[in-house]
């Protein structure tokens, strides 16, 4: 289950030990303290909050400008900031939604006050979290899109930049599509790929990422393994995808799949998203060009057929 966290950044510890007595254990599992705003900010950057409590007044950098800061940084845009201040001038509380605050709650803090404007922030949260996470999913397959792809991508890369944690990345583009498409219309063609993206979903483990690419190609992002396991993990979820069978009238069609395959033990280091992405893509191509219904990896002449 999600632990609901909140993080208080204020100079004066009574408010910290307000909340904390009036949030706990109750309604949050947990509540981070930063008595300055340097220290605030980088406690929301490093793990981003489910709301934040921020007080106007702090020394160094007032409310506003720590606000605006958490605004404009991708991790913490969409995380509700609810202002604690002891202004009633209603221009500055204007002046602090204007920020981009989601409410604000007024010294000395009323505990029954606080809960509430925690629960109203708190299901915000959870609403914006919900629809980005369907803008990420593709509607045909219910796998992750390609937006969700590039940032996995890019994610990948820089762990192994940083630990130098392993990664693989499988292309597969399905063979034959636009013949399907035209000889047996749309509705097999989309069945084919939901079937398809349902088989490779189920092939992977928990913490692999498959997606749709676009069209009639997907993505696997193979974590923490390259070489030899890179290669048989790919071979394993090829292997199940072929027999994968969509029903034509009394017949059926047997899906056939070309693959190329990447892992980071053959790319330079300090490799990029885009180069993980292309090395794949190569590779692919070759399975393509080669005689389709096989998969190629980047690095090795062999080629070895897709439902082998």
């Amino acid at each position: 289950m999600h632990e609901v966290r909140v993080l208080v950044i204020d100079d004066d510890a009574n408010i910290h030990q307000e909340v904390e007595r009036s949030l706990r254990p109750h309604l949050v599992n947990r509540i981070d303290s930063a008595y300055v705003p340097g220290d605030g900010i980088r406690l929301a950057f490093e793990s981003p909050p489910d709301v934040i409590l921020l007080d106007i007044n702090l020394p160094d950098m007032d409310g506003f400008k720590v606000c605006r800061v958490l605004k404009e940084n991708a991790a913490t845009r969409d995380v509700p900031v609810l202002f604690l201040t002891v202004d009633t001038n209603v221009i500055h509380l204007a002046r602090a939604l204007d920020c981009g605050a989601t409410d604000y709650i007024r010294k000395p803090v009323n505990p029954i006050e606080l809960q509430a404007r925690v629960r109203v922030a708190l299901r915000e949260k959870q609403m914006v979290d919900l629809l980005r996470e369907q803008a990420r999913i593709d509607p045909l397959t219910g796998l992750w899109n390609r937006a969700a792809l590039d940032d996995a991508l890019v994610a990948a890369a820089s762990a192994h930049e940083r630990t130098g944690q392993p990664v693989g990345f499988l292309m597969i583009d399905v063979d034959h599509f636009k013949e399907v498409n035209d000889g047996y219309g749309h509705g097999v063609g989309d069945q084919m790929l939901r079937s398809a993206g349902q088989s490779i979903k189920s092939s992977c483990r928990p913490y692999d990422i498959p997606c749709r690419f676009g069209g009639d190609e997907f993505g696997i992002i193979f974590a923490q393994v390259e070489g030899p396991e890179a290669q048989c993990a790919a071979r394993r979820l090829l292997s199940r995808v072929s027999n994968v069978e969509v029903p034509v009238g009394t017949n059926s069609l047997k899906l056939q799949m070309s693959a190329g395959l990447a892992a980071s033990d053959v790319l330079r280091d300090g490799f990029s998203a885009l180069d993980l992405l292309k090395a794949a893509d190569s590779a692919l191509y070759r399975a393509k060009h080669g005689g389709r219904n096989r998969l190629v990896v980047l690095g090795e002449d062999k080629e070895d057929d897709a439902d082998d």
